[in-house]
């Protein structure tokens, strides 16, 4: 490992404990862990059957909230089970994101900003970039509730730090699109940010082998999704009919009552 390497894995850990302390103490100045009507209605639901599933024993108890891919959210299920006040139980749940989405975000500065002769004016730039990032209203927001956006969010954040690396090929767009797929099951919402990728990827004018690199992202976009949702797409294929469940059941010939 070279001085210059060390450096950037110093600099790394020292923003993610800084991101992390600097999360933990939101909810323990406030006082509270927060709690949305979601977390109320099915947060805690959504955590306690990716534990336990209670198929044989409820039915649309959350609302079709019930069906949603619920493995995000077990941590919250654990946590709200601690026996100690919502602010400490908030302050881990807090550092415990911030940890997981600040070594996406400080990669993606790295590979997207110019090369720094003076290593100080660089740190100095993705150290910003990652201030800014932070103090986004939607990634404050996620770090007092309970809310799982922002777990949904990091290989989705993983998969534009690949994009951003140079040369591009097509083991990478495979690899990004795959870290997509997974984003995408944790949390369909996320499917959205897959034209972000394809336009990446596929720029007019790169040279590039379009018809190849496209279909490294289909392939890896497809696999990423198919692992990730699989445990929870086959339990509602077996008690549903429908990996999807309430979604496309005009497709899948499931019943719409459960």
């Amino acid at each position: 490992m070279t001085g210059s390497t060390r450096g950037l894995a110093a600099e790394l850990a020292v923003l993610t404990l800084a991101a992390a302390l600097a999360a933990a103490s939101l909810p323990l100045h406030a006082g509270y862990w927060g709690w949305s009507w979601d977390a109320l209605n099915h947060h805690i639901y959504l955590g306690l059957i990716a534990e336990s599933p209670r198929f044989d024993r409820d039915v649309i108890a959350a609302s079709f909230q019930s069906y949603q891919y619920p493995y995000l959210y077990w941590p919250v299920y654990r946590l709200s089970l601690l026996d100690g006040s919502g602010a400490v139980v908030g302050a881990w749940w807090a550092a415990l994101q911030a940890a997981l989405v600040l070594p996406p975000v400080w990669l993606i500065s790295l590979r997207a900003l110019p090369a720094r002769e003076q290593a100080l004016i660089g740190m100095a730039e993705r150290v910003t970039a990652c201030g800014l990032a932070f103090m986004s209203t939607i990634v404050l927001a996620g770090l007092e509730t309970t809310s799982n956006d922002l777990l949904a969010a990091v290989p989705l954040l993983w998969a534009f730090a690949e994009a951003a690396v140079e040369p591009s090929t097509d083991r990478r767009a495979f690899a990004a699109a795959a870290l997509w797929g997974v984003s995408a099951a944790f949390k369909l919402s996320n499917a959205l940010f897959l034209p972000l990728l394809v336009l990446w990827w596929l720029m007019p004018g790169s040279g590039r082998p379009l018809l190849r690199r496209g279909t490294s992202i289909a392939a890896g976009a497809a696999l990423g999704f198919g692992v990730a949702y699989a445990p929870w797409g086959w339990q509602l294929w077996q008690h549903m009919g429908n990996p999807f469940y309430p979604y496309f059941n005009s497709l899948f010939g499931a019943a719409t009552g459960g």
